[in-house]
């Protein structure tokens, strides 16, 4: 169920006006209570975390702690991110998938027909496709309502951290030559010279961190989407912090790793560049979409796979109802426009396909298996299926704005789960010291 949309003078739904052409509109009691309520609340969660620093001095099991409240504020964050929606923003999640996921399994609902969790694996790196700035907000709320959000780490712009408030929750300079992150999102400078040890040192952590919690967490094994098996002892009892906060294997720290391979949104001045791109390359430039850029992304996944042997790769497409073909969605939806004049997408639409085994020697994604720095003949191979996996999003993204506003996934027409931004979820206290090893 969508809102109801806020109308133009002239009937037309004011989320298919950009930004630009609209009246003015909104009510005062948002523009008044958004900015202050969503301030407030990332300054307590920027205090928690501040606070949290003196953690680090205590001898022995001062890194744990500490990685523990840090990531209680992470899942805070994402809970606040569903509470601001829900007052600010409303609206739903149309989710369809190529199998796997089997969208039969996907969502979980109670006797009453609400949500009580999205079941994905605990352990992704996640590929996206970039619209507009509010990807990483509805994609933090999937890993929320899938119980990983504690989990979630970005790779974002290097600008982004400069934002005050809300950098300071990003980042935190923690020596005179590393940047430490609160949230140990990665902040990158979209140059691999630049970036590169970045990226190391912080994957490193990632996948050491990874092993650390596989150690110490107890061998009770999960399924391939993130459930425990039947005989687990996995409580039944529908608690709703328990069903929302996954605990694939009791103590097992999940690693959400989330990728713009695009590396930015679409405009007319990164247009511009993805054509000289296909020029050079003698291919079709996209109209929905940028390239993609695959070095990031191979490298990722070359040094997080000899870690983390069970990691997966998530293939996500997201788009924004109200958008035409060719226009860029991050004119009709900005965050200002969503949160302080009340017009928000009435539907987020995500489709998911997940690549299983990819240590496999049958699995359909090249140069996976072979150390961090390849032969030139590897990375190309796999730039050229990112490019096929980009050609395909490119249609259906395509047939999304041109006609019926909707993905269609392996179940037809009209196989899809819809799951409203409206819960507010419990607390969990349920953080094990074991998941947070520096």
């Amino acid at each position: 169920m969508s809102p109801s949309p806020i109308f133009a003078p002239d009937g037309r739904p004011m989320y298919t006006i950009p930004i630009a052409d609209r009246p003015p509109h909104g009510p005062l009691s948002t523009k008044i209570f958004f900015p202050l309520f969503f301030n407030l609340a990332q300054l307590g969660i920027n205090s928690a975390q501040f606070a949290s620093l003196p953690l680090l001095l205590i001898p022995f099991v001062g890194r744990r702690l500490y990685d523990a409240a840090i990531d209680w504020t992470k899942d805070g964050y994402g809970r606040l991110l569903i509470l601001i929606t829900v007052l600010f923003g409303p609206t739903s999640l149309v989710l369809t998938t190529d199998t796997p996921p089997d969208l039969a399994d996907l969502v979980e609902r109670d006797d009453h027909g609400n949500m009580t969790r999205i079941n994905l694996p605990d352990r992704l790196v996640i590929m996206s496709n970039h619209q507009a700035y509010t990807d990483w907000m509805y994609m933090w709320i999937l890993a929320c309502y899938a119980g990983h959000a504690r989990g979630l780490t970005i790779l974002l712009k290097a600008s982004l951290k400069n934002i005050p408030v809300v950098g300071w929750g990003m980042i935190f300079n923690d020596n005179l030559t590393t940047a430490q992150q609160f949230f140990r999102f990665i902040f990158l400078n979209r140059s691999w010279a630049a970036d590169r040890s970045n990226l190391t040192r912080s994957l490193t952590r990632l996948g050491r961190n990874a092993r650390s919690s596989d150690e110490a967490a107890p061998n009770t094994l999960v399924d391939g989407i993130g459930k425990p098996p039947n005989g687990s002892g996995a409580d039944t009892d529908g608690d709703e912090a328990a069903s929302l906060l996954s605990r694939a294997k009791e103590g097992r720290m999940p690693l959400w790793l989330l990728i713009f391979p695009e590396g930015t949104i679409t405009s007319d001045e990164e247009r511009s560049k993805s054509v000289r791109y296909a020029n050079r390359e003698g291919i079709p430039d996209f109209v929905t979409m940028l390239h993609p850029r695959s070095t990031g992304l191979l490298f990722c996944l070359r040094t997080l796979l000899p870690q983390i042997p069970d990691m997966q790769l998530l293939d996500v497409t997201i788009g924004y109802p109200g958008v035409p073909y060719g226009k860029y969605p991050q004119e009709w939806y900005g965050l200002g426009s969503i949160f302080f004049r009340s017009v928000p997408p009435p539907t987020v639409h995500i489709h998911l396909h997940l690549y299983t085994d990819l240590s496999s020697p049958s699995s359909p994604i090249p140069s996976l298996r072979t150390p961090q720095l390849a032969h030139p003949s590897q990375a190309r191979a796999f730039e050229l299926w990112l490019r096929g996996v980009w050609t395909e999003k490119e249609k259906r993204l395509s047939r999304f704005m041109k006609t019926d506003q909707r993905f269609v996934g392996d179940g037809g027409e009209q196989a899809r789960e819809v799951v409203p931004i409206r819960q507010v979820l419990k607390w969990s206290t349920q953080y094990d010291l074991r998941d947070g090893k520096g």
